[in-house]
């Protein structure tokens, strides 16, 4: 309860432009470069390779697996180490809003937006199979990243966010849908 606390009350609530520039900060600027240009290249090669339809699935994998990457550095790697916590209650979150805690509606919608691109690439690679198939793999890296930050000691590991990540993944996968037809 102490952490829910803590961020209700956080030195002010931080605005979407205050966590773009924190995020901004902290990854190592040579991540961009490397991480775009290793894209490009084997984007070429699977093209060239396999073909531009093929190519482009498999080009998608090597794209989510560096946001993968990504995603974890920033959900785990670069938080501080603090006692591990773990929230099970499902949306707990909600109450706290309701009670004025505004700052979890920022954590939500940047929970729910940062896994719409998963649910986009997860649509381009698996092609024609269901789309439970998208949803339960999202909904697989969010409880990844929730358990580890929980045995890393790094976050909160709470539901909330994991039901926020898969509908992400599900807007994402339904984006896709809806452009397709």
């Amino acid at each position: 309860m102490a952490f829910h606390s803590f961020l209700c009350n956080f030195a002010g609530e931080l605005s979407i432009e205050d966590y773009i520039e924190w995020y901004i900060l902290y990854i190592p600027k040579a991540v961009y470069g490397w991480g775009l240009g290793i894209f490009l290249v084997v984007m070429l090669l699977l093209m060239v390779w396999k073909g531009v339809g093929q190519g482009f699935r498999y080009a998608t994998v090597v794209l989510l697996v560096e946001y993968l990457a990504l995603l974890f550095y920033f959900a785990v790697l670069i938080r501080s180490v603090s006692e591990g916590r773990i929230d099970w209650r499902p949306l707990w979150s909600y109450k706290a809003i309701m009670d004025g805690c505004k700052v979890l509606i920022q954590e939500h919608v940047m929970n729910v937006a940062v896994f719409v691109p998963v649910g986009l690439m997860l649509g381009i690679i698996l092609k024609q199979r269901a789309w439970w198939t998208a949803l339960l793999i999202g909904m697989g890296v969010s409880v990844g990243v929730e358990v580890s930050q929980l045995m890393m000691n790094r976050g909160l590991c709470e539901v909330d966010d994991v039901i926020h990540n898969t509908l992400g993944c599900a807007i994402g996968y339904g984006l896709l849908w809806k452009l397709r037809k």
